[in-house]
């Protein structure tokens, strides 16, 4: 199976320079993998979504749908990966037996995710 990101980075603000570019790659990508689910992420305990147990390295694609408040992601050793804010999303690789929790900070979060092994 092949997974094909793309991103795409423009600003026009920051810098007295314009930055617009894009960079797409193919990927190999295997089993196992989660499609697109929108699970619920409370402040109560970590939730996991990538088990630590499973060998392998993992694509990773998360979106915050929550309006006010943000979700740490981390590893199962709470090393965090990432805080997402209101409307933010991220796509990254998981190393080899590193798993994935989810945590609201302030009040339960609607997290939507996928994940894909790579071949």
């Amino acid at each position: 199976m092949a997974l094909i990101p793309t991103l795409t980075i423009k600003d026009s603000t920051t810098f007295s320079d314009e930055i617009n570019f894009s960079v797409t790659d193919s990927l190999t990508t295997g089993t196992p993998s989660q499609s697109l689910t929108k699970a619920t992420i409370t402040t109560a305990d970590n939730q996991e979504l990538v088990d630590n147990g499973v060998s392998g390295v993992f694509y990773f694609f998360a979106k915050n749908h929550d309006s006010t408040n943000f979700v740490i992601l981390q590893t199962t050793n709470s090393e965090q990966y990432a805080r997402l804010s209101p409307g933010e999303f991220c796509f990254f690789p998981i190393n080899d037996g590193n798993g994935l929790e989810a945590r609201a900070d302030t009040a339960s979060c609607v997290l939507e995710y996928a994940y894909w092994a790579k071949g």
